[in-house]
């Protein structure tokens, strides 16, 4: 119910007012009156009403000079005046005011009931709005913040060159330069996250990557600044069954984050896994990094026949560790597993029941090298075959002419005919190929390439614009700086200019 306050001189009136309306029954609340402004004030301020009625003609202080008083104190209130007296200026004042009603005396009950309830839908109406307003800021929030973190998360995966990532750090707010950085994982089921915040004495951008694991990109101007912010983390942190850590080692770029990152999680993971499991053996030291691309590049080119043979190579060097190490099967299950989802989102992100048959997968928990390669072969039938349905039969042709491009656009000598003659087919069959099946002709592709190699060498060394387009390729200077101009809109240097003001 909203509250209503009455500031007339006349007792008559204030009376006449508190006891013509039923006020509960009408939905209202009668919190007060007052003869005049500076007796009303502090009675206002106690009981906050939602509406004051006050007249415009009283001593000490008048009507107008309250209301411009709760105009800048109290906005959300609503005033309504009663004026004795039809003249223009005073209405004009009361307009300049903001006033939400102006009305002449004399009032009956159900004029002025008429009015409170018309400034009350009002009222209901901006409470509704500034809820709406709210909860779209609040949306917009949590979107950036999901931006933020996908693209921390993407960072840490090793998904951008530095100058895609300084570029998109850019725009979500980041300031993601600096001269050397570490990646520190924590898992905290008791959500310790304040205190932990604090014993971090570098700066530091984190991100929630599940419920309770926080990751942290750690920065810092020297080298000796970062190893002394990872001693009194070492010394601060005791993991325990409720609290696993993981720190990587010092990086000097932004691309080698995701390495720290992988250092940091197999670290924890190591931690995790031991406490599972309650062993009390020493830990073995464990790889900082499985071949990933091993088994990417056969996701992308490997056919149904050969995946037996692959995962027995596959799991060849890593049986020594399985029959030693009780979870280590575990571990590469695991890192097997993520990395074959991650092509299956990356070649078609809206299937999502090629997942729901990964779950259906049975693997009995133990160290059997079978087992474990029987599980391998399963999973990678599902998704060689859903590779197949979901590209066309060109689709290792074209992969494969891009990898080799991007191995070798430094060579201004690459050619159609080099390109061509790596997948084995004729360079104009070849080229019409390519363009069908990647929308772009393949000199298109080779010079984004190396463009965008190009911008992220003006970005992070100090190398002339010459010795820039060497490296990626280009013999001529003039027409690198053409071509780059005409893809990014900008000249060498103000790219890279602009690059520095970003960076600062």
């Amino acid at each position: 119910m909203k509250k209503i306050f009455v500031v007339d001189d006349e007792i008559v009136v204030r009376e006449g007012i508190r006891n013509c309306i039923d006020w509960v029954k009408e939905g209202f609340i009668y919190c007060g009156d007052a003869p005049d402004g500076e007796i009303a004030l502090p009675l206002i301020e106690k009981h906050q009403p939602d509406i004051v009625i006050t007249d415009i003609k009283m001593p000490f202080m008048d009507g107008l000079e309250i209301s411009r008083i709760l105009r800048k104190k109290m906005p959300q209130t609503k005033i309504i005046i009663l004026s004795g007296h039809d003249e223009f200026e005073y209405a004009q004042e009361a307009i300049r005011i903001d006033i939400n009603d102006y009305c002449l005396k004399p009032l009956s009950a159900s004029e002025l009931l008429d009015i409170l309830n018309r400034v009350s839908l009002q009222i209901d109406h901006e409470e509704m709005e500034r809820k709406r307003v709210l909860e779209l800021q609040s949306q917009a929030n949590q979107s950036v913040t999901m931006s933020r973190d996908k693209f921390l998360m993407e960072l840490c995966e090793g998904s951008y060159s530095t100058s895609s990532a300084i570029e998109k750090a850019s725009k979500l707010g980041i300031n993601l330069i600096a001269n050397h950085y570490f990646v520190l994982i924590l898992e905290d089921e008791q959500n310790h996250m304040d205190s932990i915040r604090s014993i971090i004495t570098a700066d530091f951008i984190s991100f929630k990557r599940k419920t309770n694991e926080h990751v942290f990109i750690i920065r810092g101007v020297t080298k000796s600044q970062l190893e002394e912010t990872i001693i009194n983390i070492k010394q601060s942190i005791t993991p325990s069954r409720s609290q696993a850590i993981g720190i990587g080692s010092i990086k000097d770029r932004i691309q080698e984050i995701s390495q720290s990152f992988t250092e940091a999680y197999d670290q924890k993971y190591q931690h995790v896994k031991y406490t599972s499991f309650q062993f009390k053996d020493a830990i073995p030291e464990l790889p900082l990094q499985m071949n990933k691309k091993e088994l990417q590049h056969f996701l992308k080119f490997g056919n149904t026949v050969e995946i037996q043979t692959f995962c027995e190579e596959y799991i060849a060097t890593h049986t020594r560790m399985v029959k030693e190490t009780p979870f280590w099967s575990y571990y590469v299950l695991i890192e097997f597993t993520n990395t074959t989802i991650e092509f299956v989102k990356e070649i078609n992100p809206q299937n999502t029941a090629i997942l729901t048959q990964f779950k259906s997968i049975e693997w009995k928990s133990g160290n059997n090298k079978g087992q474990i390669i029987d599980y391998m072969v399963e999973l990678l039938e599902i998704v060689i075959k859903h590779r197949d349905l979901s590209q066309s039969k060109n689709y290792p042709l074209i992969e494969k002419a891009k990898d080799y491009i991007k191995n070798n656009y430094h060579n201004p000598e690459l050619s159609l005919q080099m390109v061509a003659n790596v997948v084995n087919i004729s360079p104009s069959y070849f080229s019409h190929l390519f363009s069908q099946e990647t929308g772009q002709t393949l000199k298109e592709y080779l010079t984004t390439v190396r463009i965008e190699k190009a911008k992220e060498l003006l970005l992070t060394t100090s190398e002339k614009t010459y010795e820039i387009a060497l490296k990626v390729g280009y013999n001529d200077s003039h027409y690198f700086c053409n071509m780059f101009k005409k893809l990014t809109g900008f000249t060498t240097k103000k790219f890279k200019n602009q690059g520095k003001i970003t960076m600062y």
